[in-house]
């Protein structure tokens, strides 16, 4: 948890706007129903699932973010970047529905 810089503004600011706009619902929160969760999983697979220099340069920019913008600069870029995408295929895979909600503090 990190007060002031948002998690999510990190995330965003780490993939771009035009992989932020394939994620589902806005701004971290949604709601999902099982059948959205698998229309939707493609998307946030293709907007998440970095490999190499792109995720090296996503968790560096998320660290920039955090230790620039809040009180968290140890925030773990990794689990930010890998935590949505482990919800959504652990929905589509068990059939249920899923929820994101961003706190700010």
């Amino acid at each position: 948890m990190a007060r002031k810089a948002g998690p999510f503004s990190a995330l965003a600011y780490a993939l771009g706007p035009d992989a932020v706009l394939r994620l589902p619902g806005w701004f971290g929160d949604f709601l999902l129903d099982a059948e959205h969760v698998r229309s939707h999983l493609p998307a946030a697979e293709e907007s998440l699932a970095l490999n190499g220099v792109a995720r090296r340069d996503a968790v560096e920019r998320i660290h920039a973010w955090m230790s620039g913008s809040g009180d968290d600069a140890g925030q773990d870029g990794d689990e930010l970047l890998d935590g949505p995408l482990r919800v959504l295929r652990h929905a589509a895979h068990t059939g249920q529905g899923a929820a994101g909600h961003v706190r700010w503090y």
